[in-house]
């Protein structure tokens, strides 16, 4: 085995260490309840979930799975992650992707008895969640089903939350925000100020990054093991080349 060889291997067992020593991340406590909507209905109805609060300040988008009989151990995701409708201060609705026929004939089973639906609050870079929103609903039948307790809806079911241009939940108590003044020299729809208004949210973005030691270890672990196998190998070529 020649120094290069060795090194390579040094670098990943040094790396291995080191990333055992980033703690865990552990299962996020549930922080509210989801309804079901319809509270009441059938196994080709289009379903939708409405969370009883927004999520942590550390979130920056969602997921949703679902668990019970015939699907998969470790759970059905029902909505992919998404930005799309997100709120830290208000729930927020979660569109399950495809009706529940479906999910049944994709894991060849038979809907039956309850299923346990759980939407996390997550960190959409390093998919660590910070919170959950849990509910349940129960198929009677094959193809009827009921939410269970909190999950069924009081009364009317509430509506759609509309999106602002972002695509964030719109909080209708909040008072409307008066539109942000211009730079002098700038006219609405300048494209130059959409540039500008990107600039906050990859600031957050890098500092998210900057945030989770456990990118920071895995970013300096790569760098020096890259570093560590380019100066060996050149001290090869220099052994070789020399008379």
């Amino acid at each position: 085995m020649n120094r290069l060889s060795r090194a390579v291997i040094l670098v990943i067992v040094g790396f291995g260490i080191l990333m055992s020593m980033v703690p865990g991340s552990a299962a996020a406590d549930a922080i509210g309840g989801v309804i079901v909507i319809p509270g009441t209905g059938t196994d080709v109805d289009p379903m939708r979930l409405r969370t009883s609060a927004g999520c942590p300040a550390q979130a920056d988008a969602f997921y949703a799975s679902m668990s019970g009989h015939g699907l998969p151990p470790d759970g059905q995701i029902i909505t992919a992650t998404t930005q799309a409708g997100f709120s830290r201060s208000i729930g927020f609705d979660v569109y399950v992707a495809l009706v529940m026929r479906d999910y049944a004939n994709n894991n060849h089973t038979t809907l039956a008895g309850r299923y346990d639906l759980t939407v996390y609050c997550i960190d959409r870079l390093t998919q660590k969640s910070y919170g959950e929103f849990t509910g349940s609903l129960e198929f009677t039948t094959p193809t009827t089903y009921q939410a269970i307790g909190a999950a069924k809806p009081v009364g009317s079911p509430p509506p759609p939350r509309e999106l602002a241009p972002d695509g964030s939940a719109v909080d209708p108590d909040a008072a409307p925000s008066p539109p942000a003044a211009l730079p002098a020299g700038e006219v609405a729809g300048d494209r130059s100020t959409g540039q500008r208004a990107q600039a906050p949210s990859q600031a957050a973005q890098s500092q998210t990054i900057l945030d989770d030691p456990q990118l920071i270890l895995i970013v300096v672990g790569t760098v020096l093991g890259v570093a560590l196998i380019v100066a060996v190998a050149k001290r090869q070529l220099r052994k070789r080349r020399s008379p």
